[in-house]
């Protein structure tokens, strides 16, 4: 490993020191840092300021600094790079669902660590598209179809390998990954699903009929969304960015994309722990 690359949210406290220790461990390992343009300010000396999308190109392994929104940003950048580069994610934000450890706790995660020697799994993506065009987005969280305009209803049929499904009226509907399924998709009412188990989730956002509920989809399924009734401020965004437009006619193509995301997993705190903690489960856990 000869690059090191670090991105991060410039408004969030803990930056500054988190990238300090980082730059201090590369040091020691001999190692080159690129930290993305937004935060040369903070972090200083040490490194080379770059585009986000030469960091992600060049790095070998990059750090996120800041929460879920943070690691979601150099996810993209990566995939955009056309890599499977690992990314590891430290929280100095709120919630920090997907991030691994705090940035109290990363110089000690760092100390028992080489640059080559951080673990990473594999989570699966999904990619868009607009049947018709060209142009695609993928996304490790989730694919939303929904109106602008806030009060306006869309009526959508939903297809799997071609045969209809259901048709959906409802705000929107979500289409998201087993990471995905603990952001958007369950304030929408729908499963928790293990990162290790893939699949294509597909929850409605407020249907208008209390007998849909969400539906879990094979990952090798190929998901057809028509729509059946939207208007110009239809939108599909991936992660939460927009990045499609459709209106009535159109029919969006999601289905696992070709690259996977790679989050270092370094076994300090399990999916469970994270579960529970995260989303303050009620109920006693008794031990043995």
């Amino acid at each position: 490993m000869s690059t090191v690359g670090i991105v991060g949210n410039p408004l969030k406290d803990g930056v500054g020191a988190a990238a300090a220790a980082i730059l201090e461990w590369c040091a020691g390992q001999g190692v080159g840092v690129l930290v993305q343009e937004d935060i040369a300010g903070i972090v200083g000396r040490g490194s080379t300021a770059v585009p986000t999308a030469r960091l992600a190109d060049e790095a070998s392994l990059i750090f996120a600094l800041g929460g879920d929104g943070t690691l979601l940003v150099a996810v993209r950048a990566v995939a955009r790079a056309g890599r499977e580069t690992p990314i590891f994610g430290v929280n100095v934000g709120s919630l920090g669902f997907l991030t691994q450890v705090t940035g109290d706790e990363l110089p000690q995660v760092l100390a028992l660590h080489r640059a080559d020697g951080f673990p990473a799994r594999s989570r699966m993506m999904i990619s868009a598209r607009v049947k018709g065009r060209g142009e695609e987005s993928v996304a490790l969280n989730d694919i939303v179809i929904r109106n602008g305009a806030a009060s306006r209803m869309l009526s959508l049929e939903a297809r799997v390998d071609g045969e209809p499904v259901t048709r959906y009226s409802a705000d929107g509907l979500i289409l998201s990954t087993p990471t995905g399924s603990t952001a958007y998709a369950l304030s929408a009412g729908g499963p928790v699903v293990m990162p290790s188990v893939e699949a294509i989730v597909a929850t409605p956002i407020c249907p208008h009929s209390l007998s849909v509920r969400s539906c879990v989809i094979p990952p090798s399924a190929v998901v057809e969304i028509e729509v059946l009734s939207g208007d110009d401020q239809t939108l599909v965004s991936a992660d939460g960015d927009r990045v499609l437009s459709v209106r009535t006619g159109d029919t969006v193509i999601v289905k696992k994309a070709a690259r996977a995301a790679k989050l270092v997993e370094i076994g300090r705190h399990s999916y469970y722990e994270i579960l529970r903690r995260k989303m303050r489960w009620a109920g006693r856990v008794i031990g043995r």
